[in-house]
């Protein structure tokens, strides 16, 4: 095979004979944005479209839509209740519940060892 070089890289050459290079003169579509920034250039589309968006889904929920009708609840926070959900607590892990018996034992333990020293010094001073 040979190598051609195209726009200062080599390449191979295909069926075509362009080697699958672009032309230099020709550039990318108009308004399209870098690959890094296709979800800001897409969110920024979406936020200019929207008020038309929303119509339109409004429009298609008066006609009994129920799926456009769901959307726009979903998208107005409507489905969700106005008292805050409360979040579900996991129960204590293994370790949590160790450690708490290791601290009761050795509070349990402290308290032993100072009504044992409180007997010895009631027993000294008699």
């Amino acid at each position: 095979m040979e190598r051609k070089r195209v726009a200062g890289r080599f390449v191979r050459q295909g069926l075509d004979g362009d080697g699958g290079a672009r032309a230099e003169g020709k550039k990318a579509a108009v308004g399209a944005p870098r690959p890094m920034l296709c979800r800001t250039f897409t969110r920024a589309r979406v936020a200019e479209a929207l008020p038309e968006i929303v119509e339109r889904f409004v429009e298609e929920a008066k006609k009994g839509s129920i799926a456009h009708a769901k959307m726009l609840t979903n998208l107005g926070g409507l489905d969700k209740s106005e008292a805050p959900q409360e979040k579900k607590r996991r129960g204590k892990s293994v370790v949590g519940l160790l450690l708490e018996d290791l601290a009761r034992e050795s509070e349990g333990k402290a308290a032993r060892s100072a009504a044992k020293t409180e007997e010895i010094r009631n027993a000294v001073d008699i």
